[in-house]
């Protein structure tokens, strides 16, 4: 009697979404192919390619839930009248959402492959650069440019550095953003 080969099961979108970050913090974006994401979420790539056409589109699946929630965050601060309260709304979002080690973003932030293809999609353009007229002013100059960006970008080592691991969440946000107010000389703002 011959039986029939297993039948893959059907993965929805999270469970592609769960086995592609997985591997992309594991092995970075650029060398995780479609077949290693369908492999690792127990799929043909027929069945990845019913949800999703690129790898691409992938990255910001994963990134949605982060991606969405920054217009928000620049929102709010345009809601305040001061730079510092300004800084301290955009630059606190910003930690928060780096800080959820749960967030693809969290993952995500260290992988040069990440800030190429951030860089292509238009909202993020729109969106950085509300951010960045929020923080530091409409005409802000290279070294003010170069502190946001070391910032942004240095917030994923903090994760990573063994002296820093006893902190929890509340102490490591309020040294976040005490270092963000220094590097961009952000006044603290007073309480009303």
């Amino acid at each position: 009697m011959e039986t029939a080969p297993p039948r893959r099961r059907r993965v929805g979108r999270e469970q592609l979404l769960a086995a592609a970050l997985r591997l992309f913090a594991r092995d970075g974006i650029q060398t995780t192919s479609l077949q290693d994401i369908a492999t690792e979420a127990g799929v043909t790539k027929a069945g990845l390619y019913y949800h999703y056409k690129t790898k691409d589109e992938i990255v910001l699946d994963v990134l949605r839930p982060s991606l969405d929630e920054l217009p928000t965050v620049t929102r709010r601060a345009e809601a305040h009248r001061t730079r510092a309260a300004r800084v301290d709304e955009v630059l606190g979002g910003i930690i928060d959402i780096a800080l959820d080690e749960n967030s693809g973003f969290a993952v995500l932030m260290k992988d040069p492959y990440l800030q190429q293809l951030l860089s292509q999609q238009e909202s993020m353009r729109r969106w950085w650069d509300d951010a960045t007229t929020l923080i530091l002013g409409p005409a802000p100059d290279v070294e003010a440019r170069i502190g946001l960006v070391m910032f942004i970008n240095g917030l994923s080592g903090t994760s990573r550095d063994p002296v820093l691991a006893p902190l929890d969440d509340r102490s490591r946000r309020q040294q976040l953003l005490a270092c963000g107010r220094r590097l961009l000389r952000a006044e603290q703002p007073t309480e009303a």
